[in-house]
């Protein structure tokens, strides 16, 4: 099975990402859109697994956020990845004021590493995949609205983050399908 750990996002602030996601989409990039309801920060993807790990893993969770409580989380600004000379994704990223995101990645990355998970060694960079790109057409006019958006600034829409989720991905023709295999709550 395929599966991940994540933070969902609350319908209000979805509400709000689609907005910015529609004012991409009007530009006609050659884009892969993310659903809404498919919208989440991932934390952690772990792949492929066998359905037998899940235990372990959810226990290596649960030692991972045991010191923790909720924590308070904002949309920041948008942007792409790696950048705009070769857009690959488009989104939106996400800020604490504690650096607490961060401190709750790296617990993860710590439990999930003696699980023989690899750590991800790339920065954590909190954000919200609003769309995979798939070429550079409309590079021009996906610079002119960031650059909009820039001037404009982006409502920041805090929300409380009480829980992180395991999941399940499926890959369908229509899109992934995720299933919600553990929830996690964040201790108050």
């Amino acid at each position: 099975m395929r599966t991940f750990i994540a933070i969902d996002i609350p319908p209000s602030v979805v509400k709000a990402i689609t907005v910015i996601q529609n004012r991409f989409k009007s530009l006609g990039l050659h884009a892969s859109w993310v659903r809404p309801g498919n919208i989440h920060l991932t934390l952690k993807f772990l792949g492929d697994i066998d359905p037998n790990q899940v235990p372990g893993i959810r226990d290596k969770i649960t030692v991972a956020l045991a010191p923790l409580a909720p924590i308070e989380v904002s949309l920041d600004r948008v942007g792409v990845f790696p950048d705009l000379k070769r857009p690959r994704v488009l989104w939106v990223g996400l800020k604490d004021e504690k650096g607490a995101l961060e401190t709750l990645h790296f617990g993860l990355e710590q439990a999930l590493a003696s699980a023989g998970f690899p750590a991800d060694l790339r920065p954590f960079s909190p954000h919200l995949t609003l769309a995979r790109i798939k070429s550079r057409r409309g590079t021009k006019e996906l610079q002119n609205e960031l650059d909009a958006l820039l001037s404009e600034g982006i409502a920041p829409n805090p929300f409380p983050v009480g829980s992180v989720q395991l999941y399940e991905s499926q890959l369908t023709p229509k899109g992934s399908i995720y299933t919600v295999l553990a929830n996690f709550k964040l201790n108050p």
